[in-house]
């Protein structure tokens, strides 16, 4: 069967580079004679201010950016020299094996998710979402980028607030989509089962990592900052 006739099968449309995205995988059969099948699609772009391809586009390469940084940190956790014991001492307030063994098994985890994320593991957050997820709908922050339904270990989904949107792409020292999508990795209960114990990464987190050492083994943006920090 040519893609052609796989993406026609069902009279669904699913073009990767146009502004199209699988919303269900299965199709209806109604029986009745001259009846007709209605099904409303919300074509709303998940941010407002880049095409859905720009977006998907996007993710994509942070992804495999982020993949690289946290693959760099794993590398020097498994080398474990006085330079990266003073880097986990900085942000976890401890450098014992448990620890060190706790920081390689659960970016392992993170790596191998982020590494099978695909486009439409990105979605526009609702609260209907959740509730599929399997979570109950909570109010959302008015600046929260990005939220997972930590238990959602089959599809990893992560979805995306407007505040995602107008984020930086990247920064070393602060919070950014890069460090969105490494947080919410890392919330999600085959990880870390990370909680938001302290928000934003900024030169005050680590600080406070070590005054409160055992929250910040599990606080994500702890975490994520340990991962992109570089001052």
């Amino acid at each position: 069967m040519n893609d052609f006739d796989r993406n026609n099968k069902y009279g669904f449309k699913v073009i990767e580079n146009e502004e199209w995205f699988v919303v269900h995988s299965g199709a209806v059969t109604n029986t009745n004679s001259g009846s007709m099948v209605y099904v409303t699609v919300d074509t709303t772009p998940i941010c407002p201010n880049m095409t859905d391809a720009e977006f998907r586009a996007k993710v994509m390469a942070l992804r495999d950016d982020a993949v690289a940084l946290v693959d760099k940190r794993i590398a020097a956790l498994k080398t474990w020299d006085a330079s990266e014991r003073v880097r986990v001492t900085k942000w976890f307030g401890m450098k014992d094996d448990a620890t060190r063994n706790l920081l390689i098994q659960g970016f392992t985890a993170v790596n191998r998710i982020m590494r099978n994320l695909q486009p439409r593991s990105f979605v526009r957050q609702s609260p209907e979402l959740d509730h599929v997820l399997g979570c109950l709908p909570q109010p959302v922050s008015s600046g929260s980028a990005a939220h997972v339904c930590a238990p959602d270990t089959a599809s990893h989904t992560i979805s995306i607030h407007q505040a995602f949107c107008e984020m930086r792409d990247f920064s070393s020292g602060a919070d950014s989509k890069l460090s969105t999508i490494i947080h919410e990795c890392t919330h999600f209960t085959d990880t870390f089962g990370s909680k938001d114990w302290k928000y934003t990464i900024t030169r005050f987190l680590p600080i406070w990592g070590q005054q409160n050492p055992r929250q910040a083994i599990n606080t994500a943006d702890s975490l994520a900052g340990y991962i992109v920090y570089e001052y």
